[in-house]
């Protein structure tokens, strides 16, 4: 019953606060003009627009050699476009027609691990990204992510090239079947599994053959076993568990400042992926934008 009173508090002071997060994206300052070092990508819709703006001019503002790549649903307005190039000079926008027909030539030679992505709802998100991708260092960001000060920890993992994948950690085991059933399926094809991997917060490099043969291999696995359905929820951050399971000691978590909390955003925090829980998501516009509006000098 607290929780519930608490969340429907929440909830109402967030409406409020969206709206003023809205008008606020128009005084802040533009981003330098996209560089040529890593991309950053997020998926984004015409509703979570104020999310997706606020959570990309937080991050990149601290990484003025990134690139934005902007993976539409094809619900973004023309007019939600221009406001969101306005701050962000330079972003790429890619149509739901252009990722898959990337990820259709990309994944050609993997057939399994294709058909997951063009039908998974969170598919394109994984091949999508990584089928577009030009730069050989790619940052993964979902809309509901906020970079509250410098994220250095994320930053040097993101350019440094030893560093095959960082993510922040998860609230809890976040996986779609227990690690026991996933090691009873996938034998030796699983290594080690990650702590508390969450696929929202990823950075490191653009996945190769190499990784989607064994991606490829894997959802092989699982549809050799009954009561396995690769279409469940948590699936796509488990298939990125088996592959971070095989890149050895420098693929790890971000520090604790990342990590998914609930409550109150941490003083500490660097980041914070306020994920859809009540008790979350609505700090995103109470808590987050607030604290990066009053960061920014505005125009």
């Amino acid at each position: 019953m607290l929780h519930g009173a608490r969340d429907r508090r929440l909830a109402r002071a967030a409406a409020e606060a969206q709206r003023e997060a809205d008008a606020a994206l128009e005084a802040l300052p533009p981003l330098p003009a996209a560089g040529d070092g890593p991309e950053a990508h997020i998926m984004c819709g015409e509703r979570q627009f104020v999310m997706g703006a606020w959570s990309s001019y937080s991050l990149l503002r601290f990484i003025p050699e990134a690139r934005l790549v902007v993976h539409t649903d094809g619900s973004l307005t023309e007019q939600t476009l221009a406001r969101w190039r306005r701050i962000a000079p330079g972003m790429r926008v890619v149509s739901r027609e252009e990722g898959l027909a990337a990820m259709r030539r990309r994944l050609r030679p993997f057939p399994r691990i294709l058909d997951w992505c063009e039908r998974y709802h969170f598919g394109i998100k994984l091949g999508g990204t990584h089928s577009i991708a030009e730069a050989q260092r790619v940052l993964e960001f979902d809309s509901d992510t906020l970079a509250l000060r410098e994220p250095r920890a994320l930053l040097d993992a993101l350019r440094d090239s030893s560093v095959p994948l960082t993510w922040n950690a998860d609230i809890a085991y976040c996986y779609a079947y227990p690690e026991a059933t996933l090691r009873d399926a996938l034998g030796d094809m699983l290594g080690p599994l990650p702590w508390r991997l969450n696929g929202g917060l990823m950075a490191g490099r653009r996945l190769d053959d190499a990784d989607w043969a064994l991606l490829d291999a894997a959802l092989g696995r699982f549809g050799e076993r009954a009561g396995i359905d690769p279409m469940r929820f948590w699936m796509h951050q488990t298939l990125i568990a088996v592959l971070a399971s095989h890149m050895g000691d420098k693929a790890r978590p971000l520090p604790r400042e990342y990590d998914i909390h609930d409550g109150p955003t941490r003083p500490d925090a660097s980041m914070r992926h306020y994920v859809g829980h009540p008790g979350i998501r609505p700090r995103f516009f109470i808590e987050g934008v607030p604290f990066v509006r009053d960061a920014v000098e505005p125009m």
